[in-house]
Order: C-alpha cells, then sequence, then structure tokens
C-alpha cells in the first residue's frame, strides 16, 4: 500500500473538530522532532519559515534565529502528532523547569523556555491552538496542554507520516529514580544484557518504516524493580474509540498485533500461585459478578479493575482510582468478589502491577531481539507486538516460549489484531 493511501485513510478516521479528553492518558509531551521524507521536506520547510518569519518580533542574531526555526519545526510536528494520537501536546513552560536543576529530558532534548513561550504566545493570538495553561503534575511540576485548531490542522495533517524522531540513546530511562539509581542506570555497562538488548532492537528499527518513529526505550520507575516497560511513540495511537493505529503500516506493509490476553492476570497467578487462568479469565469474573455477559463493555470494566487492583498498593486507594473512572463502590466490591471466588489465589491491591510490567517488558524485549536476529521488525504496544502479517505465526510461537521461559511455567494465551479491510 502507497503512504499516501495509507494517510489519506488514517485521515478519514479522524474528526478535527473535536478536542482530545484532557488526561494523563491523552498528553504527549514534546520531543525534538523531523520531517525524515525528502519529498515532503520542502514544503515542510516553507511552511515552518512562514511562521518563523511572521512571529521573530525580536532581533535574533543568526545562531538564535536557527534555533528559533529548530523550536518551531518541533511545534509543527508535534502538533500534527497529537492530531492523529487524539492527544495534547505537552509544552513546559515553568521557566523553572530550565537549566541544571529543571526537567532531565528538556536539557537533553536542548528546549529552550523562550522560545518555546514565544512561539505557544504567537499560535495562540493567532487563533490556531487551543491553549490550557499550567496542569499540574505528580512531581510538582506544572505544563501547558497545547492542540491545533481546525485550520492549523488541516495545514500540517499530511506531515503525519514523514514525522520522526532521531533513533539514539539514552534506550534506558528512570522515572523519579530513587537515591543513586539514576546514576546506576546512567553507568550501565555496553556488555548489560538490557542495555545491550535496547541497542540492538534500536540499531535494527533505524533502517524501518513506522508511524510515529522514534527510539524504544526500557523505562524504569524509582529503580530497576519497578515497570521496566518497553515504550515509543506508537504505542500512543487511539485504538479503541479510532481504529487508527492497526490501520498504519510497518516497512510500507500492514500490520497486525500479536496480543498476551489478560496479561496481568495470568502472569500474577503463574508467578505468585504457581496456578493458569482459563481460556476466559475476564469473562469468567463478568458472569460471576452479575454483569452482562453478552456486552463487550463488561469485560473491559472487570479489565480495568485488574489493572487497577494489581497496580493499587491497597484496597481504598484502588476503589478511589476505580470510582474516578465514573463506576460505583458497589461494581467495585462485586467484581472483587467474583474475582476472589474465580481466582482465591489471586494477589491484589499489594502493587504487584510493576513487576507485571516489568516481566512484560522483559519477555518483549527478548523476543524483539530474537526478530531482529532473523530479519523481523517489530514494536511494542503496551502487552503487544506489532509485526508484518507474515511474521504473525512467528511472534505467536516467540511470545508463548519466552513467556513461559521467563514465568516458569505455562498458561499464557495470544490473539491476534489485524486491522479493517
Amino acid at each position: 500500500m502507497k503512504k499516501y493511501d495509507n494517510l489519506l485513510k488514517l485521515k478519514e478516521l479522524l474528526d478535527f473538530s473535536s478536542l482530545p479528553e484532557d488526561n494523563y492518558k491523552h498528553h504527549y509531551f514534546l520531543t525534538p522532532l523531523e520531517v525524515s521524507s525528502l519529498n515532503a521536506k520542502g514544503a515542510f520547510d516553507r511552511l515552518v519559515e512562514g511562521y518563523v518569519e511572521d512571529s521573530n518580533s525580536k532581533k535574533r542574531g543568526q545562531q538564535q534565529l536557527a534555533e528559533f526555526r529548530w523550536h518551531w519545526a518541533c511545534i509543527i510536528c508535534g502538533l500534527a502528532q497529537v492530531v492523529f494520537m487524539r492527544s495534547w501536546l505537552i509544552v513546559t513552560l515553568d521557566k523553572n523547569e530550565y537549566g541544571n536543576k529543571g526537567d532531565f529530558w528538556l536539557g537533553h532534548y536542548g528546549f529552550s523556555y523562550q522560545n518555546l513561550k514565544d512561539i505557544i504566545t504567537y499560535l495562540e493570538k493567532e487563533d490556531l491552538v487551543f491553549v490550557k495553561i499550567g496542569k499540574s503534575y505528580l512531581d510538582g511540576s506544572s505544563r501547558t496542554r497545547v492542540y491545533p485548531k481546525p485550520a492549523l490542522a488541516a495545514s500540517i495533517w499530511a506531515f503525519f507520516l514523514d514525522i520522526e524522531q532521531e533513533i539514539k540513546p539514552p534506550y534506558i530511562t528512570i522515572k523519579n529514580p530513587a537515591k543513586g539509581w539514576r546514576r546506576v542506570i546512567n553507568r550501565m555497562g555496553k556488555d548489560h544484557p538490557e542495555k545491550n538488548d535496547m541497542y540492538i532492537i534500536n540499531e535494527y528499527l533505524k533502517g524501518s518504516s513506522w508511524a510515529c518513529k522514534a527510539p524504544v526505550r526500557l523505562a524504569y520507575k524509582y529503580d530497576a524493580y519497578h515497570s521496566g516497560r518497553l515504550i515509543t511513540p506508537f504505542q500512543s495511537l487511539p485504538d479503541r474509540s479510532i481504529r487508527l493505529r492497526i490501520n498504519t503500516l510497518l516497512n510500507g506493509q500492514p500490520l497486525c498485533e500479536v496480543d498476551f490476553n489478560a496479561n496481568h492476570l495470568r502472569l500474577n497467578l503463574a508467578v505468585l500461585a504457581k496456578d493458569a487462568a482459563g481460556d476466559t479469565p475476564y469473562e469468567d469474573i463478568v458472569e460471576l459478578a452479575g454483569m452482562d455477559v453478552s456486552n463487550p463493555v463488561s469485560r473491559n470494566i472487570v479489565k480495568m479493575f485488574i489493572t487497577i487492583a494489581m497496580g493499587a498498593s491497597d484496597e481504598n486507594s484502588a476503589m478511589y482510582a476505580f470510582v474516578k473512572e465514573g463506576y460505583s463502590k458497589k461494581r467495585f466490591i462485586s467484581i472483587k468478589k467474583a474475582t476472589y471466588v474465580r481466582y482465591p489465589k489471586v494477589m491484589l491491591f499489594n502493587g504487584w502491577g510493576v513487576m507485571a510490567q516489568s516481566l512484560e517488558g522483559e519477555i518483549l524485549r527478548k523476543v524483539m531481539v530474537e526478530g531482529v536476529k532473523l530479519g523481523i521488525a517489530s514494536l511494542p504496544v503496551h502487552d503487544a507486538l506489532a509485526v508484518n502479517h507474515q511474521h504473525a505465526d512467528w511472534a505467536q510461537e516467540a511470545m508463548a516460549r519466552v513467556w513461559s521461559d521467563v514465568v516458569g511455567g505455562v498458561g499464557t494465551k495470544l490473539k491476534v489484531d489485524y486491522p479493517t479491510s
């Protein structure tokens, strides 16, 4: 399928007039982005140059003007991506977050507070973007959310599939590191298994093409015992409310997603109880909870409960998070009871979800490295791998085998999701 035909198909799925939800799940942080295709670069550079000339009200020198232009390119690329991600672009307009004691990624990427502030101020003044100022995050920082208005979206959407982030280290990161752990992660030797695997994966992917191309990173939280998920912006493309991600291409060919079924529940039972979850774990809980088995929403509610219950450190915080999603305490209690009836050995409300994420990341990382050795490109999608259709059988076999090797038992189940015709 030609790239332009695919782009038109993706555009048909979008509604430029509606705004994304404003929550963490629909926030995409600004990164250094560029238009890679020679065919699109000329038109993109002209677009950026027009904005630079119109907004450059200060007397910038040659170097300063080049930096201003680079910031404009990153903003335009970011806004084009969030149109398809159905997310808000997060731009840090808190001056305290810049500098040696500020946000690590802002310094690593080389973003300038003043350049970003001038650009967002211009875009808002020209009525080209929606702007929401200063949403507070758990770490105390404040982020501004930006989303293109229809007129701007119409002028930038066509660049979407030509936008990418340069693939370069760091490929292992740590968020909110406990004392000493940032240094430990930064000082990993090249021969460290995880660092070596992430290097192999990213070096191979440099030669591949896909939507939202960017590094695949192994992301820890606090220390090397928490989380350990594989992350990349491709995951942020919607695939439930809009079947967009599954309809993109990998190396110019249709892709499918090979997905672990009820993976956190299966990992919990296999690791902690040497038990298997059976063929239809969520559906079993739905029935026991007295919910409508024929309604797919029931399964999604149970899945959400399991995710929250395994991630929470106690039952009260889990109930609060569940209710915050719009469901009742009565529903929470009924699903909890049904879960314990179906799986008496399951462990909930003890924060085990971070261990599940770590195991999940380890399994997918090992399968991706195996794929590289076979000349097969794959992309992580939470608890799944995206591969071209001809590699679906390989991915299912490899994922089941490695899951068993890592967990030390059996009990996994996989499904393959294909794009719409």
